[in-house]
């Protein structure tokens, strides 16, 4: 099987280099061969490498318009343009690839700093996993676990005051492979006239439809993107209940409706909604729109710099993911939406989840979103799903999005 070389085995025991950093057990590969060939699969794997040649933001129109925040960021010197689809939702231009230059000195660090630091951001301390030898001033090389050599940049810090201070900035990028404009410390992200957002997730608020007066559950609600869009959406006047099980997820989901001024209309609570049809009785048969939007594999996010996938992974996540079908139901009123979303690709944590959910006594109704790929299909059912797909959609993650209406 030239397209990906299979079975060359990597240096990790057990799995296969799909491609340079991203590596899965041979079960998963086999699996995903039942859906892609070889070279669809390879494509896929190659643009899950990149970043998406557009990085979108969503204007808060509760307080501003897109025009207005298109106007201010022109005026800073910023390429910002209007989606062709979505009134909210503007993007800016990915530049790269770029050529790294060398620099005597390394500066290694972990997964998740990598791939920020892929498309421009700087070094942090608490992402560093080695600077030996580093001093104030140096210029050096960052580059991702598995030595891909993702960025160019000065030191902040030496290595002793990376080890002892074990925060701040640490490396200041010269030049990443990518470049994404860093908005985080302009004024009009730290006001919440803005949050970034993936086009496909977007998406997903739009499909659900909250309207006000609605009782709406966002069943996992962190960071908060989706939620967000869901007030905004509602104009504010929905009656929306979000939970999330993890303290520093809902902390952080907190902090961006304090940013964008929606936290007095949100009721927000540390709660596992595996279980809300018995702890939040009260709500159960009067729900009108609900979304799950569960943990998953996040097979689709780009980039990967480096990311190690098994199936059993998979098979946990989706036995995970059915778990919040039936309190979802028990919830909703009859003809109440239901709308699953996740940022991954494979099959079993999208369609089966949804074949699951026909089961409990759901009906599925189209989804209708321009630019989607139809879902996988192995069910009849496939075309009314929407798929992103990362090497067809260079704009977007791999991303899936089903609505669901209750009998």
């Amino acid at each position: 099987m030239p397209a990906l070389r299979i079975p060359r085995p990597s240096k990790f025991q057990n799995l296969i280099e799909v491609v340079p950093g991203i590596y899965l057990d041979y079960k998963l590969l086999k699996y995903l061969l039942e859906y892609w060939n070889e070279s669809e699969l390879e494509k896929i794997f190659k643009s899950l490498k990149e970043p998406p040649r557009r990085y979108y933001v969503r204007v808060n129109t509760l307080v501003t318009s897109p025009e207005d925040v298109v106007k201010r960021l022109r005026e800073k010197g910023y390429d910002v343009h209007f989606d062709e689809h979505l009134p909210e939702a503007i993007w800016f231009k990915v530049e790269g690839p770029f050529k790294i230059p060398s620099a005597r000195k390394i500066v290694v660090v972990d997964k998740f700093a990598a791939e920020s630091v892929y498309v421009g951001a700087h070094v942090y301390a608490p992402g560093i996993i080695k600077a030996r030898g580093i001093k104030k001033g140096d210029e050096v090389t960052v580059v991702a676990p598995n030595g891909e050599e993702i960025a160019y940049g000065i030191a902040e810090m030496s290595e002793d005051e990376i080890r002892k201070r074990k925060r701040g900035l640490a490396v200041r990028v010269q030049v990443s492979k990518y470049k994404a404009p860093s908005l985080r410390e302009l004024e009009e992200y730290k006001s919440g006239l803005i949050y970034d957002q993936s086009i496909a997730a977007q998406w997903v608020a739009h499909v659900l439809q909250p309207c006000p007066g609605e009782i709406v559950v966002d069943m996992n609600c962190a960071p908060g993107g989706k939620l967000t869009h869901i007030v905004q959406l509602s104009k504010a006047k929905a009656r929306v209940y979000a939970f999330d099980r993890s303290i520093p997820k809902v902390t952080e989901t907190i902090e961006h409706l304090k940013r964008l001024r929606m936290y007095h209309v949100v009721d927000i609570q540390l709660h596992d909604s595996r279980y809300l049809d018995v702890d939040f009785s009260r709500l159960v048969g009067k729900v009108d729109k609900i979304l799950i939007d569960p943990p998953c594999t996040s097979l689709g996010v780009r980039p990967k710099v480096i990311d190690i996938k098994l199936y059993e992974d998979v098979e946990i996540t989706y036995k995970y993911q059915i778990q919040f079908l039936k309190p979802a139901y028990k919830l909703l009123r009859s003809g109440g939406v239901l709308v699953y979303s996740t940022c991954t690709l494979t099959p079993l944590e999208n369609e089966h989840v949804v074949e699951e959910a026909l089961k409990l006594g759901f009906d599925i109704e189209y989804v209708d979103i321009p630019y989607k790929c139809p879902g996988v299909t192995f069910h009849e059912w496939g075309y009314m799903v929407a798929r992103f797909h990362p090497h067809v959609h260079e704009y977007a993650p791999g991303f899936f999005i089903a609505k669901l209406v209750k009998k």
